[in-house]
């Protein structure tokens, strides 16, 4: 198997998103603190493209039918079309922290600081764009799309599930059973459940209403120190494999770990990035994880790495669960 390689013309400060192309397995979108939002060929180890059209940081980047969206603390909606040239889709009154597209509507999802959720027409010119506003209760910290459903994770442990297909309120509203702040929340790709981090070195699994499977939470991203007591990290980024549905997370402590939700076992664990892993994402096909290792600022401002963007080849077999013994 080939070993992981780093992406030459990394962002030259913090990582907030990676992004796969959902159908084409090179193309790598890379939002970051910078400024900038950059195209990637992973497999050529190319930088392809990229633009400088924000005013400050840019916290998500998302695929849609024809280039890419793009959205941060400047507090607008960015289109990259055909990763040539920009427009502005719209705005929101605080700075934008997620973004998803839902292809079957040519939508796009746009969450907030401003405790808004926004459905904009990507298609649409001249300002016309904004198809539904919706006000939640606190900020948006992070959402995942897949097919029609939405999952909105809040400041207050709140997450909110939708059906984009009447997207007037949420189908289901629940509290994390995390006791912690929310750092990710992303959906399995089976559409049953979903899997949330939170910034205390914990993982919780959760089944929507009507699943068969009972919820559960596990201890992870934490080291042993002195006294019996861990140092414990911020888990800041979840990435379902699409084929073998597990999932990886990346911590604060530089390391990547797979784990078997149905099994409930960790089955790898990737350590020695130079830092926090402050995002990750699967290639369509799942041969691919790309790794952002980004200081997440947990220490407040000191000396750190570079950021850097690593590639890692997955065998076959690697991310496939284990079979249950009997």
């Amino acid at each position: 198997m080939s070993k992981q390689f780093e992406l030459l013309q990394p962002p030259s400060d913090g990582i907030s998103k990676l992004r796969f192309h959902p159908t084409d397995d090179t193309k790598l979108l890379v939002s970051s603190w910078d400024q900038q939002v950059r195209l990637y060929d992973a497999q050529q180890n190319q930088l392809v493209a990229s633009h400088h059209d924000h005013r400050a940081a840019v916290l998500d980047t998302v695929f849609g039918s024809n280039g890419a969206f793009s959205g941060g603390l400047d507090r607008r909606v960015l289109a990259w079309e055909s990763y040539s040239h920009t427009r502005e889709i719209g705005c929101h009154d605080g700075e934008i922290s997620a973004l998803e597209y839902v292809s079957s509507g040519n939508m796009l999802l746009s969450g907030s600081w401003d405790r808004t959720l926004r459905a904009w027409d990507s298609r649409a010119q001249d300002g016309a764009a904004l198809i539904a506003k919706l006000d939640v209760e606190e900020r948006i910290y992070s959402m995942s799309a897949r097919e029609s459903l939405l999952a909105v994770a809040l400041a207050g442990r709140k997450i909110l599930i939708y059906d984009t297909r009447k997207f007037d309120a949420p189908i289901e509203v629940r509290e994390s059973s995390l006791k912690f702040p929310t750092r990710c929340v992303k959906l399995m790709p089976s559409g049953l459940g979903f899997v949330c981090s939170s910034v205390e070195g914990r993982v919780s699994v959760e089944y929507l209403n009507g699943a068969t499977k009972s919820n559960y939470a596990f201890k992870c991203h934490r080291q042993p120190a002195e006294d019996n007591v861990d140092l414990v990290y911020p888990v800041n980024t979840v990435a379902f494999h699409p084929v073998h549905h597990t999932f990886v997370t990346g911590g604060s402590d530089g390391a990547v770990s797979l784990w078997d939700p149905d099994n409930k076992k960790r089955l790898k664990h990737y350590q020695g990035y130079p830092t926090s892993i402050s995002a990750l994402d699967f290639n369509a096909s799942g041969n691919m994880l790309a790794v952002a290792s980004s200081y997440t600022y947990e220490e407040g401002e000191k000396d750190h790495p570079p950021d850097s963007i690593w590639i890692k080849p997955m065998a076959e077999n690697e991310a496939r669960p284990k079979a249950k013994k009997h």
